[in-house]
C-alpha cells in the first residue's frame, strides 16, 4: 500500500501563472571608447611563439608535442574558417592560417564563436565589450600557438543576448 502524500508533495506553482523573474543585474558604467573597431587591451604572444620554437629547435620532444597536437575541432575550424597569412608554418613550411574567436558576456550562447576578420568591425559597434583571441593554424603538422588577444566593442554594456529557441546544444 502506498504511503499517503502530505501537503509538501502538492506543486507549488499555480497554473498559467508566470515564473518568478530573475533579479536584475546591475549594468557597469560605461567605458569611454573613442573608436570601438580600434584594438585595445593588446596582449602580444610573440614573445612565448619564440621561445618554444627555440625550444623545439634544440630537440625537446616535448615541446613540439604540445605545440603540434591541434584539436580536431580547431583543424576543422581552420580549414572552413581559417583566414591564409604570407607567414609559412616554423615547423614544416606548410601554410599557416588564422583562426578568430570572440568571447564575451554580451555575446550570450553565441560567445565561443569563430568570426572573420570582417565582421570584428561590425560586432564592435553593436556589443560594449568582447575579447578577441587569434590564433595561428598549420592544418600539416598541427602546430597551433595563440598569437594575440585584445578587446573590441564600443563601450556602452549590454545584457547578454538571449538563446535563439531552435539553438542546438
Amino acid at each position: 500500500m502506498a504511503a499517503p502524500r502530505s501537503q509538501s508533495h502538492r506543486a507549488t506553482r499555480i497554473r498559467g501563472a508566470r515564473p518568478a523573474e530573475p533579479a536584475r543585474v546591475e549594468l557597469p558604467e560605461p567605458e569611454d571608447v573613442a573608436d570601438p573597431a580600434r584594438p585595445r587591451a593588446v596582449v602580444d604572444h610573440g614573445l612565448e611563439r619564440r621561445a618554444v620554437l627555440e625550444r623545439i629547435g634544440r630537440g625537446d620532444a616535448f615541446a613540439r608535442e604540445e605545440h603540434c597536437d591541434a584539436d580536431p575541432y580547431l583543424l576543422r575550424a581552420a580549414r572552413h574558417h581559417g583566414e591564409a597569412t604570407e607567414r609559412p608554418c616554423p615547423l614544416c613550411r606548410d601554410e599557416l592560417v588564422h583562426v578568430t574567436y570572440v568571447f564575451g558576456d554580451e555575446l550570450g550562447p553565441f560567445s565561443g564563436r569563430v568570426k572573420s576578420s570582417h565582421e570584428l568591425p561590425v560586432m564592435a559597434y553593436e556589443h560594449g565589450h568582447f575579447r578577441v583571441y587569434v590564433v595561428e593554424v598549420c592544418t600539416g603538422c598541427g602546430w597551433n600557438h595563440l598569437t594575440m588577444s585584445y578587446v573590441l566593442g564600443d563601450g556602452v554594456p549590454r545584457r547578454p543576448l538571449r538563446k535563439p529557441a531552435d539553438l542546438l546544444e
